[in-house]
């Protein structure tokens, strides 16, 4: 089929958009919403009348129910704790020893824990590495069970271990110092 390209052909006319909005309807429309929002949040903070006097007197009183839970719990902690303690080594008393025997020096350890599992023991050793100190875990056996102890040290001075017990202490962190003779 033929076609004249001298006619022309009629063009479709452009598709309409829909017009825009008056900036005023978006600001109309959305106070109006931020109003109704505001409004629902009062009511709700409220409580639109809910704890009017009328309500209080008729509402049911609440009762209490019995205490199952407490009966359910085993309150075995007051025998546990005094049979968990751990047996610590008395240092002996050197203030009784004659002084004339032989020349003693004594450095220092500090315990800054005591683990039944070598993990926590280790990770409170990653603890004490990081303050700066120098650590070990030591390990004991008392009444058959194993025990890690964490100690810092030794420190030859007094002055060396407060600083350490010091630098604990900031780290929050618990410790006992421990004196250790050695002989010369």
């Amino acid at each position: 089929m033929t076609q004249d390209f001298a006619k022309k052909k009629k063009e479709a006319p452009p598709p309409t958009r829909p017009t825009p909005k008056a900036p005023w309807f978006h600001f109309v429309t959305g106070f109006v919403a931020g109003a109704f929002v505001t409004f629902l949040a009062a009511l709700w903070y409220t409580g639109a009348g809910q704890n009017s006097e009328e309500s209080l007197a008729t509402a049911p009183k609440p009762v209490a129910e019995p205490n199952s839970i407490a009966d359910e719990i085993d309150w075995d902690f007051y025998e546990i704790f005094p049979k968990s303690e751990v047996p610590v080594s008395s240092e002996p008393d050197y203030a009784t020893e004659s002084t004339s025997g032989p020349d003693y020096s004594y450095h220092w350890l500090i315990q800054a824990g005591s683990f039944r599992d070598a993990r926590d023991a280790d990770e409170l050793r990653a603890q004490l590495i990081l303050l700066g100190l120098e650590t070990r875990v030591q390990k004991s056996k008392v009444e058959g069970t194993t025990w890690h102890r964490v100690v810092a040290g030794p420190f030859d001075t007094d002055l060396k271990k407060n600083r350490a017990q010091d630098k604990l202490a900031q780290a929050q962190i618990e410790s006992i110092p421990i004196r250790i003779r050695d002989r010369e």
